[in-house]
């Protein structure tokens, strides 16, 4: 039995691909081509599946013991790659962000013996391999060396009022009000 034109019309409108319509009705793909141009509904734009990036991460990372995260989603050269929400990301700086709490600086590097790590705690950039410093840490060694709390922002990425409350911090455990 033929499928009617306007179920094939109703379908076209719902934004389903010619392959879909092809098999829920079972019609011919030039007869859906055909149908298409006549009504001049837009072919519709291919869209891939997108994923959040926990999502992501979820998919291509694995627990290894011992605080271990192993990413085995795709590479490029060595460094690992996340796609997600229609974007390409640099996996470890996801995850580096998402524990360290603010933008690296300088590159990233896994401070652990086990090859394609990416756990957060086994994350540095710069600033900490330089330093061996936490996120606080390394905001109080700018302070003491005198930068600005917009060169701060700059450098770290972090808030002007994580700024201020380790500048609060400081004032407290150095006996000021």
């Amino acid at each position: 039995m033929t499928t009617p034109d306007s179920t094939i019309v109703a379908l076209l409108r719902t934004g389903l691909s010619t392959r879909e319509i092809r098999d829920q009705t079972r019609a011919d793909y030039g007869r859906i081509a055909y149908i298409r141009r006549r009504h001049k509904i837009p072919v519709p734009k291919y869209r891939p599946p997108t994923r959040t990036i926990a999502e992501g991460l979820a998919l291509h990372t694995e627990h290894d013991g011992d605080g271990h995260l192993r990413w085995t989603g795709p590479m490029r050269g060595r460094t690992p790659m996340l796609f997600a929400e229609g974007e390409r990301y640099n996996a470890r700086a996801v995850v580096f962000r998402r524990h360290w709490n603010r933008e690296p600086t300088g590159y990233i590097r896994t401070t652990c013996e086990l090859g394609g790590c990416i756990a957060g705690a086994h994350l540095a950039d710069d600033m900490a391999r330089t330093t061996g410093l936490t996120a606080a840490a390394a905001v109080t060694h700018l302070i003491q060396g005198g930068a600005s709390d917009w060169e701060i922002v700059r450098r770290l990425g972090t808030s002007t009022s994580h700024i201020s409350r380790v500048r609060r911090d400081l004032h407290s455990k150095a006996g000021r009000p």
